[in-house]
């Protein structure tokens, strides 16, 4: 961002907007310039309570970078909108307002004694069996959240589940049901089957060009060109300018000075911790460390914890809730008084001081020195970014305005939407990578895009020379392929027709092995397999297995398979004893009953939404993203 204003910063345009800018900040001050606009307003409303715009935007960028690993460590705000990730978390936050407002109607509250047994209960915070606030403080920082905000959270949801607990409770599936899904699910058939290949009919004869048209007519999605553009692109990389930038070592020096902090380890502590709920106990062990006595022994004594429990290890300051910020200014060997968070009381032991640590230059004057580079190369590109601008304003060409700026404009072969060429290759070299053809498919024919700043750094003009049209292929083009695939379309065609007769003879009282015996077809029998199909009934198509689970012993059924057309004809049922296996009834019950629950959540939650008003400003949200 800061290089493409740098870049156009020269502009004679820009110049006269800055000057404006400068005046209008005379007149109204500059303070509002360092916030995101919109960001303090309201964007969601429940009820009386008003939810403002960086509170939402910080929710979604926290759910999204969670997220982020689960995708490669891409997924970008665009990609969040479309695979619903932002609804979600807005959704979330109105829910949880409902709930809270609900909550406060009839006067529950969420007192410390509650927080701190639904977090000593999460396995998530636990270690060798009990509450491990180091573990604790480690899965925040995963959270990338901060305690204050996690227990608010907390008591909304303790909040929630007191108000829903009534409701889910008469979640309730029979033992009957069960086993009738039971029963349902689990029933097992047996079949044989025999395949009909395409390959039996090798000679369907040479269709004429009529054919030929009707097929390519019938498949033109399969045979036309998609939309294509062909452009020119001039492409400025900081990388060409590099190697010809000197950087001097007293410079490299001066850098290291300004930039010393990022080398920078800080002071680190190592810190065991005895954690209570009562005050007065942990005024006990303060007294007891005091008097000098071991910090283990007083853990297991007083405490009643596992001395195995103590130590939270290395910790930054800035690892550390403010109200523990003491441990700090506490000499190593000593412990701190006790001290109040929302988890309870602590008394903190200085274990051991790591003292800050800096990297000296010799280890990081080549990456300093690169950086200075790139950085000079950067400006240098700026400058012939701000060139390139004022060429093309002036009306200069493509070739014009590239030799005004010292490099050879790149000619690009026509591309579709994903880069790829005529052949369905990706085309190289694509400068920006899928920006490019982006860029090319949001511009019109003859027209220049405005110089877009590249991710990887330098910058970027496409312009587009032609739009090609898509189209259907001539048959000159293609005729082998539509033949080929008139040739398959024949070959299916008698395949279907020859599974028809072998299902009429079977329905007329023959076995499938009578039906088939002057085709050379091999029966083969598969199963037992469930209403799910898959592997246990293979060849048969689940269309098939579907159809033989519609009827009794004798059901015959066909379906398209990858070499042609299956035919099966069922020949046992097996049926299962719920009896038989009744840890599997009470789990399938115990799910189904779960999904009553789910069910009458969202009852509840709708319920709320009935009386209690929300309104949701999606396009000033959609602006803060």
């Amino acid at each position: 961002m800061l290089q493409a204003i740098r870049s156009r910063a020269t502009s004679w345009v820009v110049k006269i907007l800055f000057a404006l800018l400068i005046l209008s900040f005379a007149v109204w001050g500059i303070g509002d310039i360092f916030r995101q606009p919109g960001a303090e307003a309201t964007v969601i409303r429940v009820g009386d309570q008003e939810i403002s715009g960086l509170e939402v935007v910080n929710q979604i960028r926290q759910d999204v970078e969670q997220l982020r690993p689960m995708f490669g460590g891409t997924l970008d705000m665009a990609q969040a909108r479309e695979l619903g990730i932002v609804d979600r978390s807005i959704e979330q936050i109105v829910e949880r307002r409902l709930y809270a407002e609900a909550a406060r109607e009839l006067g529950i509250l969420v007192g410390d004694d509650a927080l701190r047994q639904t977090l000593a209960a999460n396995p998530q915070f636990r270690s060798a069996g009990q509450f491990d606030a180091r573990v604790f403080q480690s899965v925040l920082q995963q959270m990338r959240t901060t305690e204050q905000r996690y227990v608010a959270l907390l008591r909304q949801d303790i909040a929630r589940v007191a108000l829903t607990d009534p409701v889910v409770a008469g979640a309730d599936a029979s033992r009957t049901a069960a086993g009738l899904l039971y029963r349902h699910r689990n029933e097992k058939r047996r079949a044989e089957t025999v395949v009909v290949p395409r390959s039996l009919f090798p000679d369907v004869g040479t269709p004429d060009d009529a054919a030929l048209e009707a097929t390519l007519k019938r498949l033109e999605d399969r045979f036309s060109t998609p939309e294509m553009r062909r452009a020119t692109a001039i492409v400025l990389s900081p990388d060409a300018l590099m190697e010809s930038v000197a950087v001097g070592d007293a410079e490299v020096a001066a850098e290291y000075e300004r930039r010393k902090a990022e080398y920078t380890r800080p002071e680190q502590r190592r810190l065991q911790q005895i954690l209570v709920s009562d005050e007065a106990v942990a005024k006990q062990v303060s007294e007891a460390l005091a008097a000098g006595q071991d910090f283990a022994t007083v853990a297991r004594d007083i405490a009643k914890q596992d001395p195995a429990m103590l130590d939270i290890g290395l910790t930054e300051r800035a690892g550390l809730p403010e109200e523990l910020a003491p441990v700090f200014d506490t000499p190593v060997g000593q412990a701190t008084a006790p001290l109040r968070s929302a988890l309870g009381w602590h008394v903190v032991r200085v274990a051991e001081i790591v003292p800050e640590a800096v990297r000296p230059l010799a280890e990081v004057r080549d990456e300093i020195a690169r950086s200075l580079r790139r950085d000079r190369a950067l400006d240098a590109l700026a400058d012939q970014a701000t060139k390139l601008e004022d060429a093309l304003a002036g009306g200069a060409g493509m070739d014009e305005a590239a030799a005004a700026v010292g490099v050879a404009p790149l000619a690009l072969p026509p591309l579709d939407r994903q880069g790829r060429g005529a052949d369905g290759q990706p085309v190289t070299p694509l400068p920006g990578g899928p920006e490019l053809p982006r860029i090319a498919f949001d511009t019109a024919s003859g027209e220049t895009a405005p110089l877009v700043e590249m991710p990887e750094g330098g910058y970027l003009v496409v312009h587009v020379d032609e739009v090609i049209q898509p189209r259907i292929r001539r048959l000159e083009e293609v005729r082998d392929a539509v033949a080929q695939a008139w040739t398959e379309q024949q070959q299916a065609e008698a395949a279907d027709k020859l599974a028809d007769e072998i299902l009429a003879a079977v329905k007329a009282g023959r076995s499938l092995a009578e039906a088939v015996a002057d085709r050379s077809l091999e029966v083969k029998p598969v199963g037992p397999f469930t209403r799910a199909g898959g592997r246990e009934a293979v060849p048969l198509p689940q269309s098939a297995v579907t159809a033989l689970f519609a009827g009794p012993v004798g059901t015959a059924a066909k379906g398209p398979v990858g070499e042609g057309v299956a035919v099966g004809v069922l020949t046992a049922i097996e049926p299962v004893d719920p009896a038989q296996d009744q840890a599997a009834v009470d789990t399938l019950r115990e799910t189904l009953e779960r999904d009553i629950a789910a069910e009458l959540g969202q009852e509840l939650s709708q319920a709320l939404r009935g009386r209690v008003p929300v309104e949701i400003d999606r396009a000033a949200i959609d602006r803060l993203l």
